[in-house]
């Protein structure tokens, strides 16, 4: 399994709203393949969130970091830019 983490510095509303954005999205990605898992952390008194959605496996992110298409509604959306990725092999886990 692969895990795709961001990290977001933004004002604390930003980061709500980022929240109901992706609560109207998240239900699609179910359908995206390869998917196992998503959770947004946000930390309000640092400005801060950490963005981390779980993969099956590697090739299943290299089709989700080539949908542009995708990216760019969320950043419309939000009024943001995507924050660079980083990309982890989960060496353990509880699943």
């Amino acid at each position: 399994m692969f895990a795709r983490v961001q990290t977001l510095h933004e004002p604390a509303a930003k980061l709500d709203e980022l929240a109901a954005i992706g609560s109207r999205q998240l239900p699609s990605a179910g359908n995206m393949p390869g998917f196992k898992g998503f959770y947004y952390l946000i930390d309000r008194q640092n400005d801060k969130a950490i963005i981390i959605s779980l993969w099956e496996a590697a090739e299943n992110l290299r089709q989700l970091e080539a949908q542009a298409a995708v990216r760019e509604k969320v950043e419309a959306e939000a009024g943001i830019t995507s924050p660079p990725s980083e990309i982890f092999e989960v060496a353990l886990s509880t699943d």
